[in-house]
Protein backbone atom coordinates (compact mmCIF):
# COMPACT_ATOMS: atom_id res chain seq x y z
CA UNK A 1 0.00 0.00 0.00
CA UNK A 2 2.68 2.35 0.84
CA UNK A 3 4.73 1.57 -2.78
CA UNK A 4 1.42 2.06 -4.50
CA UNK A 5 0.81 5.64 -2.78
CA UNK A 6 4.48 6.48 -2.75
CA UNK A 7 3.91 5.84 -6.64
CA UNK A 8 0.90 8.09 -6.90
CA UNK A 9 2.83 10.67 -5.45
CA UNK A 10 6.09 10.62 -7.93
CA UNK A 11 3.05 10.42 -10.63
CA UNK A 12 1.45 13.67 -9.56
CA UNK A 13 4.93 15.33 -8.70
CA UNK A 14 6.58 14.61 -12.26
CA UNK A 15 3.01 15.80 -14.05
CA UNK A 16 3.12 19.04 -11.60
CA UNK A 17 6.47 19.54 -13.04
CA UNK A 18 6.43 18.32 -16.40
CA UNK A 19 2.96 21.56 -16.26
CA UNK A 20 5.14 23.93 -14.92
CA UNK A 21 8.06 23.67 -17.47
CA UNK A 22 5.44 23.59 -19.84
CA UNK A 23 3.47 26.49 -18.76
CA UNK A 24 4.20 30.26 -20.27
CA UNK A 25 2.95 34.03 -19.29
CA UNK A 26 1.68 36.33 -21.60
CA UNK A 27 0.51 39.85 -22.29
CA UNK A 28 -3.03 40.31 -24.18
CA UNK A 29 -5.26 42.82 -25.59
CA UNK A 30 -8.24 43.62 -27.27
CA UNK A 31 -11.33 45.10 -28.38
CA UNK A 32 -14.77 44.85 -26.64
CA UNK A 33 -18.36 45.26 -28.34
CA UNK A 34 -20.82 44.92 -25.60
CA UNK A 35 -24.90 45.52 -25.43
CA UNK A 36 -27.54 45.63 -22.88
CA UNK A 37 -30.57 44.03 -23.70
CA UNK A 38 -32.68 46.65 -22.45
CA UNK A 39 -36.23 46.86 -23.90
CA UNK A 40 -37.01 50.10 -22.92
CA UNK A 41 -34.89 51.64 -24.95
CA UNK A 42 -33.37 51.43 -28.61
CA UNK A 43 -29.70 50.83 -27.95
CA UNK A 44 -26.35 49.92 -29.68
CA UNK A 45 -23.23 48.39 -28.94
CA UNK A 46 -20.04 50.41 -27.95
CA UNK A 47 -16.79 48.82 -29.26
CA UNK A 48 -14.03 49.71 -26.03
CA UNK A 49 -11.18 47.62 -24.88
CA UNK A 50 -9.72 44.93 -22.59
CA UNK A 51 -6.19 44.73 -21.22
CA UNK A 52 -3.89 41.90 -19.24
CA UNK A 53 -1.80 38.71 -18.92
CA UNK A 54 -2.71 35.11 -18.79
CA UNK A 55 -1.21 32.08 -18.16
CA UNK A 56 -1.37 28.82 -19.95
CA UNK A 57 -1.28 25.35 -19.21
CA UNK A 58 -1.01 22.63 -21.31
CA UNK A 59 -2.63 19.60 -19.75
CA UNK A 60 -2.16 17.18 -22.99
CA UNK A 61 -4.59 15.66 -25.81
CA UNK A 62 -4.77 18.83 -26.70
CA UNK A 63 -6.39 20.22 -23.61
CA UNK A 64 -5.21 23.47 -22.20
CA UNK A 65 -6.17 25.76 -19.17
CA UNK A 66 -5.49 29.31 -19.76
CA UNK A 67 -6.69 31.83 -16.02
CA UNK A 68 -6.54 35.11 -17.19
CA UNK A 69 -6.59 38.57 -15.22
CA UNK A 70 -7.87 41.59 -17.59
CA UNK A 71 -9.16 44.65 -17.23
CA UNK A 72 -12.17 44.97 -19.20
CA UNK A 73 -14.32 47.58 -20.22
CA UNK A 74 -17.89 47.24 -21.28
CA UNK A 75 -20.92 50.27 -22.50
CA UNK A 76 -24.05 50.53 -23.88
CA UNK A 77 -25.20 53.82 -25.72
CA UNK A 78 -29.24 54.31 -25.48
CA UNK A 79 -30.91 57.11 -27.19
CA UNK A 80 -34.92 57.78 -28.23
CA UNK A 81 -35.36 57.42 -24.05
CA UNK A 82 -39.14 58.29 -23.43
CA UNK A 83 -39.79 55.79 -20.11
CA UNK A 84 -38.17 57.60 -17.71
CA UNK A 85 -39.63 58.31 -14.28
CA UNK A 86 -37.95 61.96 -14.05
CA UNK A 87 -39.55 64.69 -16.00
CA UNK A 88 -36.26 66.43 -17.15
CA UNK A 89 -35.82 63.37 -19.63
CA UNK A 90 -32.65 63.02 -21.41
CA UNK A 91 -32.46 62.15 -25.25
CA UNK A 92 -29.02 59.92 -24.88
CA UNK A 93 -26.93 58.23 -22.56
CA UNK A 94 -23.75 56.42 -22.95
CA UNK A 95 -22.77 54.36 -19.64
CA UNK A 96 -19.50 52.27 -19.49
CA UNK A 97 -18.10 50.27 -16.47
CA UNK A 98 -14.81 49.29 -16.22
CA UNK A 99 -14.17 45.85 -14.29
CA UNK A 100 -11.58 43.41 -12.92
CA UNK A 101 -12.31 40.41 -14.27
CA UNK A 102 -10.71 36.82 -13.78
CA UNK A 103 -11.50 34.88 -16.74
CA UNK A 104 -10.33 31.20 -16.68
CA UNK A 105 -10.32 29.53 -20.15
CA UNK A 106 -11.01 25.52 -20.95
CA UNK A 107 -9.20 25.28 -24.52
CA UNK A 108 -9.38 22.37 -26.67
CA UNK A 109 -7.17 22.01 -30.22
CA UNK A 110 -5.28 19.99 -32.44
CA UNK A 111 -1.26 20.85 -32.45
CA UNK A 112 -0.67 21.04 -35.81
CA UNK A 113 2.92 21.75 -35.58
CA UNK A 114 2.95 25.01 -37.77
CA UNK A 115 -0.67 26.46 -35.39
CA UNK A 116 -2.81 24.97 -33.38
CA UNK A 117 -6.73 26.03 -33.81
CA UNK A 118 -8.76 24.89 -30.54
CA UNK A 119 -12.24 26.29 -29.21
CA UNK A 120 -12.79 26.73 -25.81
CA UNK A 121 -15.23 27.73 -23.02
CA UNK A 122 -14.55 30.54 -20.25
CA UNK A 123 -16.68 31.46 -17.11
CA UNK A 124 -15.59 34.59 -15.40
CA UNK A 125 -16.01 36.51 -12.46
CA UNK A 126 -15.76 40.41 -12.35
CA UNK A 127 -15.48 43.37 -9.92
CA UNK A 128 -16.34 46.80 -11.37
CA UNK A 129 -14.05 49.26 -10.69
CA UNK A 130 -14.64 52.11 -12.77
CA UNK A 131 -18.06 53.74 -13.90
CA UNK A 132 -19.05 56.48 -16.25
CA UNK A 133 -22.84 57.76 -17.50
CA UNK A 134 -22.70 60.54 -19.41
CA UNK A 135 -25.39 62.11 -21.46
CA UNK A 136 -26.42 64.81 -23.37
CA UNK A 137 -27.19 67.11 -20.13
CA UNK A 138 -24.92 65.70 -17.61
CA UNK A 139 -22.08 63.34 -16.50
CA UNK A 140 -21.51 61.18 -13.30
CA UNK A 141 -18.25 58.85 -12.71
CA UNK A 142 -17.64 56.13 -10.53
CA UNK A 143 -20.67 56.76 -8.29
CA UNK A 144 -22.22 53.16 -7.85
CA UNK A 145 -24.17 53.34 -5.23
CA UNK A 146 -25.82 56.59 -6.35
CA UNK A 147 -26.79 54.09 -9.38
CA UNK A 148 -27.37 51.58 -7.21
CA UNK A 149 -24.98 48.99 -9.52
CA UNK A 150 -23.87 45.72 -8.39
CA UNK A 151 -20.00 46.04 -8.87
CA UNK A 152 -19.35 42.01 -8.82
CA UNK A 153 -20.75 40.03 -12.39
CA UNK A 154 -20.53 37.02 -13.59
CA UNK A 155 -20.92 34.74 -17.13
CA UNK A 156 -19.57 32.81 -19.44
CA UNK A 157 -17.87 33.04 -22.92
CA UNK A 158 -17.91 30.91 -26.14
CA UNK A 159 -15.19 30.85 -28.60
CA UNK A 160 -12.77 29.89 -30.79
CA UNK A 161 -8.73 30.28 -31.18
CA UNK A 162 -5.40 30.33 -33.67
CA UNK A 163 -1.92 30.13 -32.38
CA UNK A 164 0.47 30.75 -34.28
CA UNK A 165 4.19 30.54 -32.69
CA UNK A 166 4.23 32.21 -29.46
CA UNK A 167 1.10 34.53 -30.91
CA UNK A 168 -2.94 33.74 -29.72
CA UNK A 169 -5.81 35.26 -31.75
CA UNK A 170 -9.47 34.57 -30.27
CA UNK A 171 -12.55 36.03 -30.61
CA UNK A 172 -15.82 34.44 -28.50
CA UNK A 173 -19.16 35.73 -27.48
CA UNK A 174 -19.99 36.26 -23.79
CA UNK A 175 -22.75 36.56 -21.62
CA UNK A 176 -22.95 38.16 -18.09
CA UNK A 177 -25.19 36.71 -15.83
CA UNK A 178 -27.46 38.46 -12.97
CA UNK A 179 -28.32 41.87 -12.79
CA UNK A 180 -26.78 45.13 -13.38
CA UNK A 181 -28.77 46.86 -10.88
CA UNK A 182 -29.90 45.67 -7.97
CA UNK A 183 -33.82 45.42 -6.97
CA UNK A 184 -34.03 48.29 -4.62
CA UNK A 185 -33.88 50.96 -6.89
CA UNK A 186 -33.31 53.79 -5.49
CA UNK A 187 -35.61 56.58 -6.20
CA UNK A 188 -33.79 59.87 -7.73
CA UNK A 189 -34.56 62.99 -9.40
CA UNK A 190 -31.67 63.10 -11.43
CA UNK A 191 -32.48 62.37 -14.90
CA UNK A 192 -29.08 60.34 -15.64
CA UNK A 193 -29.26 58.15 -12.40
CA UNK A 194 -32.93 57.38 -13.06
CA UNK A 195 -32.59 56.28 -16.33
CA UNK A 196 -29.43 54.26 -15.76
CA UNK A 197 -31.50 52.70 -12.57
CA UNK A 198 -34.38 52.08 -14.99
CA UNK A 199 -32.30 50.18 -17.68
CA UNK A 200 -30.41 48.27 -15.90
CA UNK A 201 -32.74 46.74 -13.38
CA UNK A 202 -34.73 43.53 -13.91
CA UNK A 203 -31.91 41.01 -15.06
CA UNK A 204 -30.65 43.66 -17.78
CA UNK A 205 -26.98 43.09 -18.39
CA UNK A 206 -23.58 43.35 -20.81
CA UNK A 207 -23.24 41.21 -23.49
CA UNK A 208 -21.18 41.30 -26.48
CA UNK A 209 -18.19 40.01 -28.77
CA UNK A 210 -14.30 40.43 -27.80
CA UNK A 211 -11.72 39.92 -30.01
CA UNK A 212 -7.75 39.13 -28.02
CA UNK A 213 -4.74 38.96 -29.10
CA UNK A 214 -1.99 37.61 -26.77
CA UNK A 215 1.75 37.32 -26.98
CA UNK A 216 3.46 34.52 -24.96
CA UNK A 217 7.25 34.50 -23.30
Amino acid sequence: MKKQILAVVVLLMTAALGLQAQSRIGILAGITSSDSNVKEFKTSSVSLYHAGVAANFPLGLGFAIQPQVVYQVKGVSMDQITSVSSADAINSLETKVGYLEVPVQIQWGPDLVAFRPYVFGEPFIGYGLTMQAESDKDTVKNDFDKFSMNRVEYGLGLGVGLEVWKIQLAAKYFWNFGSLADGDNKVSTDAIVDTVSSAFKDKKNFNGMAVSLAFFF
